[in-house]
């Protein structure tokens, strides 16, 4: 039987975890040659009919050997699929996993897929690989097929962020893969990243990732806290919301909430939550959340917080918001702000030392008086003006 200890050690992934049907390798010139060497000792037809079942190709099998070919005015390299190089560890123990690893310059998923240059082996399972799983399942979209009988690379891979800085983090959190080539815009707000990284999460963690079928991955329940707490962090700074007296965590997967809210109640006891509730009314699909309670919130932000730079001031502002009971004609105030500039309804909150609702409610007042008007929508806010007539 497992220790307690054992149970919750960080592990590492070596390439022979990864899905052996989606990757492929790149490997040194001279251990490339040492490779095709010791299997130049049998005959391709032996070979092929001892070791792999008369499964190998022949003019592919000429590819690997050659490495890369001259083709005029450019080079084509030739990749090795990873269930070769699986099975070329076992039939040669001198040449194990953990050379194959150091010999490997890069690694891409099938096709014409983008390209991961001096890959980090083995994969080390720490706060950037738990959060990228996170984001995921928050904002994230795998694409590709999984299965050598599924279509491949049938789209891409992406995480969609309006914060800058979420999107930054999530792309240095992706050098725990090596050098991962990505396509960046933040006007838009994403991030394209290679297939690769979700068939590997995919297969490591068996989990999916459709907004409907995913799960917690089951060894996230297993995790130290430190780790958990950064799982938590990066869900919440793509689902969860930060109102003036509770947070709330969301998903239209109620079993992904479900389990989120299991993994916070298991690890953070003193964080008080309430049960799972539905919205009918929130769209085409249910949506589904649970709350963190006022009494939390300084709890919350000490033991799991926000990345996300307007969220972790939001939750902050209700902290130490002190109530302002000198806070006369706060109609006029706002309408004084609105004279020089536009504001959105946490904008003035912020200025007025208001609640946020307190603010909007304002607002919708004047608005009725016709003393303001809505200027725009922007990222989710509406911005108001003053109504001139």
């Amino acid at each position: 039987m497992k220790s307690k200890n054992q149970e919750t050690k960080s592990r590492e992934f070596h390439i022979d975890a990864f899905p052996s049907d989606r990757i492929f390798v790149y490997l040194r010139e001279d251990f490339h040659k040492k490779i095709f060497s010791r299997i130049k000792k049998y005959k391709f037809k032996e070979f092929n009919n001892q070791f792999f079942s008369n499964r190998l190709n022949w003019s592919t099998f000429k590819q690997w050997k050659r490495r890369k070919t001259d083709l005029n005015f450019r080079i084509k390299i030739h990749f090795i699929p990873l269930w070769f190089i699986i099975k070329l560890s076992k039939i040669f123990p001198e040449f194990s996993i953990a050379k194959f690893e150091k010999n490997i310059i890069s690694i891409k998923g099938p096709s014409s897929s983008s390209i991961i240059q001096n890959p980090a082996l083995p994969l080390k399972e720490d706060e950037r690989l738990i959060k990228i799983v996170a984001h995921f399942l928050g904002d994230g979209s795998v694409g590709g097929g999984f299965g050598s009988l599924l279509p491949k690379g049938k789209t891409h891979s992406e995480y969609r962020n309006f914060s800058l800085e979420l999107l930054d983090s999530f792309e240095r959190d992706l050098s725990i893969f090596g050098e991962v080539p990505t396509t960046k815009n933040y006007q838009s707000g994403y991030l394209i990243i290679p297939n690769l990284i979700g068939y590997v999460l995919s297969h490591i963690y068996n989990i999916k990732f459709d907004t409907f079928n995913s799960r917690v991955p089951k060894r996230l329940f297993e995790l130290p806290k430190e780790l958990v707490a950064s799982f938590l962090r990066a869900f919440a700074d793509d689902e969860g919301h930060v109102y003036d007296s509770n947070i709330d965590y969301y998903s239209t997967n109620r079993e992904l909430l479900q389990d989120i809210l299991f993994l916070m109640n298991k690890n953070f006891t003193e964080i008080k939550t309430s049960k799972i509730k539905a919205n009918f009314k929130a769209g085409k699909n249910i949506k589904y959340s649970f709350t963190i309670y006022h009494s939390s919130q300084k709890t919350f932000l000490n033991l799991i917080g926000f990345d996300h730079n307007q969220k972790r001031k939001d939750l902050i502002f209700n902290l130490t918001r002190r109530k302002n009971k000198s806070n006369r004609n706060p109609k006029q105030k706002i309408l004084k702000l609105l004279e020089n500039n536009n504001f959105t309804a946490k904008q003035i909150s912020r200025l007025l030392n208001i609640r946020h609702s307190t603010a909007s409610d304002y607002l919708r007042e004047l608005r009725d008086l016709g003393k303001v008007k809505l200027l725009k929508k922007e990222n989710w806010s509406n911005i108001w003006t003053i109504n001139k007539r």
